[in-house]
């Protein structure tokens, strides 16, 4: 049973962390357009996009939070809270 658990929460965690790195690339991207853009109607959609972004960013913070407190014992989880609370560098509104 322990190992079906552990194996789930190994998947949860990983799916997290790419979920978590493709927030950060993208609010990279999305900051270095903003920087040059001109056109107010693609800086409208785009400000959109970042604040969606820090949404989810915060809502895996909050899931990461939860599970660490449940589990600090797990690197695993340890880990995921780290680089969320890392990747809060890149929303720049």
């Amino acid at each position: 049973m322990n190992k079906y658990l552990f194996s789930y929460s190994e998947s949860i965690v990983l799916s997290l962390c790419k979920e978590i790195e493709f927030i950060k690339i993208r609010s990279q991207n999305i900051n270095r357009v903003l920087y040059t853009c001109h056109n107010k109607s693609l800086a409208k959609r785009l400000r959109i996009e970042l604040e969606k972004l820090n949404s989810k960013r915060q809502n895996i913070l909050n899931i990461a939070e939860i599970m660490f407190k449940k589990n600090s014992q797990d690197l695993s989880f340890e880990f995921l809270l780290e680089i969320t609370k890392r990747a809060n560098c890149y929303q720049q509104i």
